[in-house]
């Protein structure tokens, strides 16, 4: 028998008011919207007459109806079912889907065909051994709350990877209904609660928001928001200063995650997400919800690419790598065989080829007679506005006025080719425009456009980028990703003049993007590395400490493949976690200050050739009284002195950054002897230690707390 108070409350939750009943066992609720008035009669057990109630009620103008539930879940269901226009709502969200998959085919084959490109991913830094989408999918009937981290570098699939989601489960959930946004289009407020709230109400313009937040809690309303790095608003100069904006946003989404909540966000791959103040808001949290982080890899060639072409490639050893980007492999694959073999024929005209197909296309495609290279011209001028006023979409209105008062006369001379009475007025041709296949036209509500993929935004920022005659280009972090990305396929040369080009602000970047991004555009790790921390990067094919020294530097679960390490060179290094594969060692003299823990190598004889300290057990050569206060001095930095409470985790770049007290192979040898006692592991994330709650007894002696 369903219980009363848990009716009343469930209904009251849609808006409904219990009315007055005189049946026993029958329990009434009404609501008003307008001139509807509505009445639901609800039958619990045996006695009371519903037909009569039901007689009552309509004579009194309500639109009746009576219900019959087996339990309160059944109640909760219908009414969700209701409210939220399941059907109606999942027909809008296929629609949604629909127009992405055109959006990625239509723009280079009218008879291609859109498929999902499954990368390999991690989660939560283990290897995936599924597809991403399945790994969340799979967690969404969970009754934890969930917050899904998408990372992914620009280009590498977080909005399909969002898009597939919200078909997954259009498709397959009967119960569920997403709520699904595309941050980047919604500029109307810059404050992330705000923007929420916005979300709430386009999507379900006729529910309350409480009523909303309520059913995301309640597992109901899966919130997928796409592209959250879009309201990052990250400092140039500080990480800290980059979370402290942060924050806020993350605390909105911590306040959704109750219950059964189910929040996936798809981003950059950003410092903040690496640096101590997120892992310790993770840290404050875990008793609150789960969190999976999910780092999507570069896509393969193999992925996009038929076999018959690939054959083709090889047999005239055109140099695949330079086809390693989404845009690029999903022009491969759609075009006709013949352009196929012509775009082949030059590989490092392949960036052109591929615009001035898409400009002639765009000509024919809208009777556009504006020539490929003034189009080209329009859509480099709006970019080089979205740098200078830092934004990546506007309104279709703004985006007209740009290009009709920048190009005035290039349209009139563009209105002349065609006949008299098929000439387009001004305002015709630049609504043309800013329906511009490379530009994002799937903004109908309104909201803004920008450019269709980062690599076309990319490719009009990295020429814009090369331009600044000063060297010393200065704009928002936010179009560095992209401008690198699309610089990859291009040629060496034209990779080092946009690294040259950037060389000066890349000095305000994040340690790991400054190494990352010279390693990617001149194929070296030629710069100064000093004074900081490492995380979670990939280097390959480089020689590191060959031409500048490497000094009190901290890489920690990184990953070096091909790479040749200069030791001589490297002052003060301390590798953590990191792999080797197919590494050498090049000694040209005594080998630096180089420090080893917890590493990995395919050559037991690189890491020892490497670095005579690895996993350096039990205070090594040190005097006890130095070891222990060494132990301390790591210990204390889970429980400092005067906290009456501990830090369970910790990350180890901040137990071993540079000191005035130890040096770097004193503390690594207490981590190792801490370890060895079993006082502290490895967590769940390789670039953490946690304190064994064991231990906790002895850890407060040996620190003069009892």
């Amino acid at each position: 028998m369903i219980d009363p108070r848990s009716l009343a409350k469930i209904y009251n939750q849609y808006g409904f008011e219990a009315a007055k009943c005189r049946e026993d066992g029958i329990y009434v609720f009404t609501i008003r919207s307008g001139h509807f008035h509505n009445a639901d009669i609800v039958k619990i057990g045996d006695v009371g007459d519903e037909e009569k109630v039901f007689d009552e009620f309509k004579r009194s103008g309500y639109a009746c109806k009576i219900r019959k539930y087996q339990n309160t879940e059944a109640v909760e269901k219908e009414l969700f079912k209701g409210f939220f226009s399941v059907d109606s709502t999942k027909s809008r969200l296929e629609k949604e889907y629909d127009k992405h998959a055109e959006a990625i085919t239509k723009i280079h084959s009218d008879n291609g065909t859109y498929s999902y490109i499954n990368s390999k991913y991690t989660i939560n830094e283990k290897q995936g051994e599924w597809d991403v989408v399945n790994e969340i999918y799979s967690r969404l009937a969970s009754r934890k709350p969930i917050l899904f981290l998408v990372e992914a570098a620009a280009g590498f699939g977080k909005t399909c990877t969002a898009f597939e989601l919200l078909k997954k489960i259009t498709n397959l959930s009967d119960d569920k209904v997403p709520l699904f946004s595309e941050l980047s289009r919604n500029r109307q407020a810059k404050i992330f609660r705000y923007v929420l709230l916005d979300e709430i109400d386009r999507s379900f313009p006729l529910l309350s928001s409480a009523l909303v937040r309520s059913e995301i809690q309640n597992g109901n309303v899966p919130v997928i928001l796409d592209g959250f790095d879009e309201l990052l608003h990250q400092s140039k100069n500080k990480e800290s200063e980059g979370y402290d904006n942060t924050e806020p946003m993350l605390e909105t989404i911590g306040e959704l995650l109750k219950k059964s909540a189910k929040v996936i966000l798809t981003t950059r791959r950003t410092a903040i997400f690496d640096g101590d103040e997120f892992h310790n808001w993770v840290e404050t949290h875990n008793d609150d919800f789960e969190i999976y982080r999910i780092r999507i890899s570069e896509p393969t060639i193999n992925d996009w690419i038929p076999l018959s072409r690939l054959d083709e490639l090889r047999r005239l050893s055109f140099p695949i790598e330079r086809l390693n980007n989404p845009v690029l492999l999903s022009y491969i694959r759609c075009i006709t065989d013949q352009d196929f073999l012509e775009v082949i024929d030059t590989p490092d005209l392949i960036v052109e080829k591929y615009f001035n197909s898409m400009l002639e296309r765009e000509r024919k495609r809208q009777d556009l007679r504006v020539l490929p290279n003034d189009q080209y011209k329009i859509l480099k001028h709006i970019a080089k506005d979205m740098i200078a006023l830092d934004y990546t979409s506007e309104s279709r209105d703004y985006i007209s006025d740009l290009i009709a008062d920048a190009f005035s006369e290039l349209l009139d001379n563009a209105r002349k080719q065609y006949p008299a009475d098929e000439r387009p007025t001004l305002d015709e041709l630049v609504t043309k425009l800013a329906g511009h296949a490379l530009l994002d036209r799937s903004a109908d509500d309104g909201q803004g456009i920008g450019f269709v993929n980062e690599f076309v935004l990319g490719n009009f920022c990295s020429e814009l980028i090369m331009e600044e005659t000063s060297g010393e280009w200065v704009g928002n972090s936010r179009f560095v990703e992209p401008s690198v990305v699309a610089a990859m396929p291009r040629s060496q040369h034209r990779r080092e003049k946009l690294w040259r080009a950037l060389k000066f602000f890349l000095e305000f970047l994040p340690a790991k993007e400054k190494l990352s991004y010279t390693i990617d555009l001149t194929g070296k790790a030629d710069i100064e590395l000093s004074d900081n921390t490492i995380e979670s990067l990939e280097i390959n094919n480089v020689e590191l400490g060959k031409s500048y020294e490497v000094r009190n530097y901290l890489f920690i679960g990184c990953t070096f493949t091909n790479t040749t390490i200069y030791t001589d060179r490297l002052i003060n290094v301390t590798f953590v976690n990191c792999k080797f594969y197919n590494c050498k060692i090049d000694k040209q003299g005594n080998n630096g200050e180089i420090f080893t823990l917890g590493c990995h190598s395919d050559s037991t004889e690189f890491l020892s050739e490497l670095s005579k300290a690895d996993d350096i057990p039990n205070g090594s050569n040190l005097d006890q009284i130095e070891a222990l206060k060494a132990e301390i001095y790591v210990l204390e930095k889970f429980w400092p002195k005067g906290r009456p409470t501990f830090t369970k985790h910790r990350p180890i770049k901040g137990i071993c950054a540079n000191n005035n007290t130890f040096r770097q192979d004193q503390i690594l040898s207490a981590i190792s002897a801490l370890k060895n006692k079993q006082y502290l592991f490895e967590g769940d994330k390789i670039s953490f230690l946690e304190l064994n709650m064991i231990f906790i007894p002895e850890i407060k002696t040996l620190l003069g707390k009892v």
